[in-house]
């Protein structure tokens, strides 16, 4: 029987259908997680390594001597050496499709959160203080705003169906240009990065976190930026240089920003947290219980896919399969 470890607790439910034929490992919901380091002494009997929040370095794929398979929790998959997993054949799973929704949607919650002024307020009440003005402009309406979007795949054309609910106009630039069907079906204006930037009173990152998108969102871009625009990161945190974009918050170089994501979590650049004018959330964009369930459920597919020596449509580096 083929075993399978599990980095932290996930309900039964997942793991039922496939337990009459997979042998699992994962630790009691009191436990919550396993650490890096028993990961690292398990991981050599295992089949499978199913990742929630842990790495799969260089080091465990190198131990995992009988390890055909390794999957994440996430569309993302940064804390995988997927370079070396593929040097060695190791197909790497994620979880593309079922945490689109409940993304766009956290996306959008922390865009409106962030241009009205919503988390602020919220802080300011429950210290007893009752900001009230009459006449202000420190907050904005959405409506009538340009959205700039960055990175236009599942999530980002989600968003952008989302925000022209709300009577935004939507730009976007992708690294790769959707057609000119889908960008009729989609109501949407390609431009480049550069137009993005400055064309954008919010702009939200959906791009993947890959080498030349490190710091994309840097000290340049920021003054390139509009001072009334906001920035939205439910991506990957190192997309952003936190540092300046702290700066730029300060500075009044950009006026807001809404992040779900950062560059050392669970750590935040200090200076972010005594800001007014950012809200935080802790990487939750997909943190419903059925986006959760669902992101098992694809996870393990993946995973019991390539066990059964078929080609899964979430396998990342699909090259590797034979």
């Amino acid at each position: 029987m083929k075993k399978i470890l599990i980095s932290e607790w996930v309900p039964e439910k997942c793991l039922a259908p496939y337990k009459e034929d997979y042998d699992f490992t994962c630790p009691s919901r009191e436990k919550h997680a396993f650490s890096y380091d028993e990961i690292y002494e398990m991981i050599e009997d295992y089949d499978a390594y199913f990742i929630l929040d842990n790495e799969g370095d260089k080091k465990v794929i190198d131990r995992a001597k009988n390890l055909k398979v390794i999957a994440n929790f996430g569309v993302g998959y940064n804390n995988i050496d997927w370079k070396y997993a593929t040097e060695v054949g190791l197909p790497v799973v994620n979880t593309p499709t079922t945490v689109t929704e409940a993304t766009a949607e956290h996306a959008v919650a922390l865009l409106i959160a962030t241009m009205r002024g919503v988390a602020r307020y919220d802080r300011e009440v429950r210290r007893g203080v009752w900001n009230s003005p009459n006449f202000s402009d420190i907050d904005c309406e959405v409506y009538g705003r340009t959205l700039g979007i960055m990175g236009f795949g599942r999530i980002g054309k989600m968003v952008c169906k989302k925000a022209q609910g709300l009577g935004m106009k939507v730009i976007y630039f992708d690294k790769y240009r959707a057609s000119q069907e889908v960008e009729k079906e989609y109501n949407v204006t390609y431009m480049s990065f550069d137009d993005v930037v400055k064309n954008s009173d919010c702009i939200t990152l959906h791009m993947p976190y890959i080498p030349e998108n490190h710091h994309i969102f840097n000290a340049e871009v920021f003054r390139a930026m509009k001072d009334s625009a906001y920035l939205i990161n439910a991506a990957r945190g190192p997309i952003v240089d936190e540092k300046a974009l702290a700066k730029a918050l300060k500075d009044g170089t950009i006026k807001g920003a809404g992040l779900d994501v950062f560059e050392d979590e669970p750590n935040v650049e200090p200076e972010l947290l005594e800001l007014d004018n950012v809200t935080l959330t802790p990487h939750i964009a997909s943190c419903t219980l059925k986006a959760r369930m669902g992101m098992c459920r694809e996870a393990l597919g993946g995973i019991i896919g390539v066990l059964e020596g078929k080609k899964p449509y979430n396998v990342v580096n699909p090259e590797v399969l034979k």
